[in-house]
């Protein structure tokens, strides 16, 4: 069973945004998470109205986009982002019957009442912009990693701290960048364990046997357990590694 690239990783290319520098592309990914996320979520849904909200988060969207299609267009990884959808849609769900105990009255005007059952409107706008928001951020995130190597992060971190140390020389010594460098690689080294985890599950797995809730269940703890155990072994790996260097 072949293996799908997974979330996260590096892909070959030569597009104008595999090309540019990995510092402006990791600067640029940062900026826009703080753009994305700056504005505070509105409690009342006519707020969410607001040119304050609306333009920030738009033009995050459309400069998302725009990365997407100069970085060369990988659709297959959208696809890779339904969990983002996955996770927004049980956020919004556990928060639309949620009742905020300090409630105003302009509030009240978008609380929905169906017999004995409340839905909060307000809860139902914010989780939407959550999800949205959610998705900015990791769709730009992953065309940031499909077009930089880890060598390229490794790189672009080092060279930002050696400027740095210059003007502070103790930076140097605490090494700032050999800590950020693994945990920014180790992002894409989840997703790909975890899909070396589930493709070998599948390949085990009995496909003659009925599949009903409890054995998917028990098959992704199985899983969970797998990933754990490996993501585990990789890090004491990494840090017995680090050792033997230092």
């Amino acid at each position: 069973m072949a293996l799908e690239a997974s979330l996260f990783s590096y892909r070959k290319g030569n597009t104008p945004v595999h090309k540019m520098s990995a510092g402006i592309k990791l600067f640029l990914l940062f900026l826009l998470c703080i753009f994305t996320f700056y504005k505070k979520t509105p409690q009342v849904v006519s707020d969410f109205y607001s040119p304050d909200l609306l333009i920030p988060l738009f033009s995050c969207f459309f400069f998302s986009f725009l990365i997407f299609f100069l970085g060369g267009a990988n659709f297959k990884s959208i696809l890779r982002l339904k969990f983002v959808f996955f996770i927004g849609f049980f956020v919004t769900v556990f928060t639309i019957f949620s009742m905020p105990q300090n409630i105003s009255d302009e509030q009240k005007k978008f609380i929905l009442n169906f017999h004995s059952i409340k839905i909060n409107l307000n809860a139902l706008a914010s989780g939407i912009l959550y999800t949205l928001r959610f998705f900015i951020t990791t769709f730009s995130a992953q065309t940031v990693f499909e077009t930089t190597s880890s060598l390229e992060i490794k790189n672009a971190l080092e060279n930002a701290q050696e400027k740095i140390a210059k003007i502070l020389p103790p930076v140097k010594k605490l090494n700032p960048a050999l800590s950020l460098t693994l945990a920014i690689n180790f992002i894409p080294e989840i997703f790909e364990t975890w899909n070396k985890v589930h493709t070998a599950a599948l390949a085990r797995s009995n496909t003659g046997k009925r599949k009903n809730l409890k054995n998917s269940i028990e098959m992704l703890f199985r899983e969970l357990q797998s990933l754990l155990s490996c993501l585990l072994f990789y890090a004491e790996t990494k840090r017995k590694a680090l050792l033997n260097r230092s």
